[in-house]
């Protein structure tokens, strides 16, 4: 039985949220949402996710703080984290790659652009996509 990969969808603008959960969806990936950087790291623990799409700033916990504790935790040794993220700053960019992050994507963005970079970090890590 072929199980699609998991995408965790973190930001807290609901409508954009909700857009990128639908384009994946449409691809046939398994999305879970989160509105936060608490709710990110909670339903991470619980969902088991094959790649984690995070927003840059959220409120409470950022996007930044979000990959810092992941990249901690072992249990998502292997697990992409792509940085989303309104703003194009080089010294962004260069923290997003001291933090281990996969990629930095910049909103806006199309939806096929999008599907294509995260199928693009998933194949670079070696991560069968079977949809």
């Amino acid at each position: 039985m072929n199980v699609p990969p998991r995408i965790l969808v973190a930001d807290d603008d609901d409508g954009l949220r909700q857009l990128m959960c639908m384009v994946f969806r449409r691809e046939g990936f398994d999305v879970i949402e989160a509105v936060n950087g608490l709710d990110t790291l909670a339903r991470a623990r619980d969902c088991d996710p094959t790649v984690i799409l995070l927003d840059v700033m959220m409120p409470g916990m950022d996007g930044p703080d979000v990959c810092r504790y992941l990249k901690s935790d072992r249990r998502f040794d292997g697990v992409p984290v792509i940085f989303v993220s309104a703003i194009d700053d080089i010294k962004q960019r260069n923290e997003a790659q001291q933090l281990g992050a996969d990629e930095c994507i910049n909103k806006p963005i199309g939806p096929r652009e999008l599907v294509a970079r995260v199928r693009g970090v998933m194949e670079r890590r070696g991560i069968l996509c079977i949809v």
